[in-house]
């Protein structure tokens, strides 16, 4: 039932339907849920943020507030007012002297800026949480009024990559291309510097599948970092999930991310949205109000029971986005689809998903956000990626994340890099990873990979940092060096940061090589942190969320070519053979010991199959795995595979002499020995038979000869 508000506003009644402001021919009709407010007013603004109007919304219907504007067109900046009482500890923060961006908001006037006129209560009222006086209405973007305009996309479809064969290439959209001399200068650090060929070309030369680009959902940088004179610069701070952000947009933020996505996808090359809903740029009961707040703070984020000046923080942010209520989870759900729909997205990295899928209190593979995803028609089709924590009770979730969702492995991460650096007793782990952590991340009765492998990541070291730096150097944080993460399992190789000693900076580069060929080889989906292929550096910084500078913006004059050609290879190869990422085993082979078929077998360097006391031997560094088509015995029928590939593998500080445990009659071809010729294949490739020499720290892979 729609109740008439105020009869005297020239709004008409409108619809409570959709959420936020839609563009019909003869104006436009305004949404917003607001369930506790007296009045909900809608404002308009001219280009100098001046207001021009402001009229009660004339309709309810329910918890939702509703009016429709005639005549008014697209690109019209507005907000709301809200009136209602100020109580905050029954969760009541309505104040009319604050201008509150439209949670639907579709594009922005600017980006949105920290400012003290965004506090709900007084600021300069120590004493009492009483509402502020002061207005804030120049200080806060505005929401855009959307226009009807289709976008061309060219007849770009969405390039629909399986999962065994994605390679993910994570990016920050002004990082990537801030730097690049081929991008034309007016478009470095944009969408459109993204979308410019030389962007795409590289990618697609490298051999990427899918690009996951860090945040461009409209975000706020915290106010702390702001007066300490920094930016968030990864964007994981969000106060708009419909928006894309305007930092990187040249004219207009909608059409260059849709622009970029077709260019993407006209190359082949997947876009994986990382999105924030966990928590938002509101912080905790006394940080700013942007909208949420404003409008319905109880409703919208966890508190205690009973006491709302209580925010329940699993976020480490201030708040938790409440996806247990109702519209909440709407509002995530229609943030979804928005993405998959108007930009054509193919996919979501969740930040902290454990949080999502907590119920009341508890996280539940059950829970009503993971239902709401798997009947959604849109958005269950698409790849689904979850950062299977958050901090709160019982926050660790890896693997118990539904059958359909992709995680991302820390214990993949962890492993290698205990391994690499020649920790003892990390053999039979190790060997698990490689074949796609399955005792882990348990779907189904026949076991396919669900595993995001990845060594780094954009929260902590890059790659080669992982093998320049013992400790952090978070210095430019101006956080006394303490934040970030202590425990970085990495190993400086004798020298602290750079280094002049040619022995030092020759076996980091094998040592990075390492990194990568055990990557590529891994079942499972690959995440490859951008940079790391051409030797990126952030000086030691392993938390450089604050840092819009050189030291998280990719170099692209002094740029490891080499190593570049070596990733390139090893994607190449990965693709070329469904062995290396398409394996499916039975319960029955996971069973006691790292994953053994018909199709993979593991060797000792003696030449014979491993044994339970090999595998528990703390100091052994050194295996080798068999990879071929369904055979019992290799030692005999190997030459009837069609594929057979051998995995060497030495992370000891010793050569070792590998009896190769299968000898076809035409001999193995060497495709790469990460401690020779930079890794690459050889023009004439040396054909190996009995032994091979396995130097310290190096993978090798033979394979079939060409006949």
């Amino acid at each position: 039932m729609i109740t008439r508000i105020n009869p005297d506003s020239d709004l008409e009644p409108g619809k409570p339907y959709p959420m936020g402001a839609t563009a019909h021919d003869a104006g436009m009709n305004f949404a917003v849920y607001s369930p506790r407010a007296t009045q909900v007013s809608l404002c308009l603004f001219d280009d100098q943020d001046k207001e021009t109007q402001r009229q009660a919304l004339p309709a309810r219907t329910g918890d939702v507030w509703h009016g429709f504007m005639p005549g008014l067109e697209g690109g019209v900046r507005y907000g709301f007012r809200v009136d209602g009482d100020f109580i905050p500890e029954e969760g009541l923060l309505f104040n009319p002297n604050k201008v509150l961006l439209d949670p639907y908001a579709r594009a922005l006037s600017g980006p949105i800026l920290p400012h003290h006129s965004h506090y709900a209560h007084d600021l300069a009222d120590h004493q009492h949480l009483s509402a502020s006086p002061t207005d804030n209405a120049l200080h806060v973007a505005k929401a855009l009024t959307p226009l009807n305009q289709p976008f061309d996309w060219q007849e770009t479809t969405r390039p629909a990559t399986p999962w065994p064969q994605t390679v993910l290439y994570e990016l920050h959209v002004k990082g990537f291309s801030m730097l690049n001399p081929a991008v034309p200068e007016k478009l470095r650090g944009t969408y459109l510097g993204l979308a410019h060929e030389a962007s795409i070309q590289y990618l697609k030369d490298l051999g990427i599948t899918a690009v996951q680009l860090m945040p461009c959902l409209a975000f706020m940088t915290e106010p702390r970092l702001a007066k300490l004179g920094l930016v968030n610069y990864w964007g994981y701070n969000p106060a708009c999930f419909f928006a894309p952000e305007p930092r990187y947009a040249i004219e207009d933020a909608i059409t260059e991310l849709k622009t970029a996505i077709r260019e993407l996808h006209r190359a082949g090359i997947e876009v994986i949205l990382d999105v924030v809903y966990n928590h938002t740029a509101e912080s905790e009961l006394l940080g700013p109000t942007l909208n949420h707040k404003g409008l319905h703070a109880a409703e919208f984020y966890r508190t205690h029971p009973d006491n709302f000046l209580r925010f329940i923080d699993n976020t480490g942010c201030g708040n938790s986005v409440n996806t247990y209520n109702q519209y909440p989870l709407t509002l995530v759900m229609d943030s979804l689809r928005h993405w998959l729909s108007e930009y054509q997205v193919d996919g979501f990295r969740f930040d902290l998903a454990a949080s999502l899928g907590r119920e009341e209190w508890d996280f539940s593979a059950e829970s009503s956000f993971f239902k709401a995803v798997a009947q959604d028609p849109v958005i269950r089709h698409c790849k689904l990626i979850a950062e299977p924590w958050d901090i709160g009770r019982q926050g660790y979730q890896l693997g118990h994340f539904p059958e359909q969702w992709y995680e991302c492995n820390d214990r993949y991460r962890d492993c290698a890099r205990h391994f690499w650096r020649g920790d003892a007793g990390h053999l039979p782990e190790f060997a698990t990873r490689l074949m796609g952590s399955r005792d882990l991340l348990k779907k189904g009765s026949r076991s396919f990979s669900t595993s995001v492998n990845y060594v780094t990541y954009h929260d902590g070291f890059t790659l080669h940092d992982l093998v320049s730096y013992n400790e952090r150097h978070n210095e430019a944080n101006q956080e006394r060096n303490l934040d970030g993460h202590g425990h970085n399992i990495s190993s400086n190789w004798g020298v602290e940061g750079p280094s002049d000693d040619d022995k030092v900076s020759a076996f980091r580069r094998q040592m990075k090589r390492n990194f990568f060929a055990t990557l590529l080889l891994s079942q499972g989906a690959i995440h490859l942190l951008g940079g790391d292929e051409v030797g990126r550096t952030q000086r030691g910084n392993n938390n450089a969320y604050c840092q819009d500078n050189a030291i998280s913006w990719l170099d692209w004059e002094n740029q490891d070519k080499s190593l570049y050609r070596f990733v390139q290879q090893c994607i190449r190869i990965r693709q070329s053979c469904s062995l290396f990422h398409d394996l499916i085993f039975s319960a029955e082979q996971l069973i006691d010991r790292p994953t053994s078929s018909d199709k993979v077998h593991w060797y000792s360097p003696s030449g014979y199959a491993m044994e339970i006391k090999e595998w528990q031997d703390p100091d052994s560094r050194c295996v080798g795995v068999l990879l071929s088509t369904d055979i019992d015995d290799p030692a005999i029928n190997l030459h009837q595979c069609d594929d057979y590939y051998l995995i060497l593998i030495n992370a000891s500080t010793e050569a070792v002499d590998f009896t190769l445990p299968a000898n076809p009659i035409t001999g193995w071809n060497r495709l790469f020995d990460t401690s020779r010729n930079d890794g690459m294949t050889e023009d004439t490739p040396e054909s190996v038979r009995r032994h091979y020499s396995l130097q310290a720290h190096s993978v090798v892979l033979l394979g079939r000869p060409n006949t």
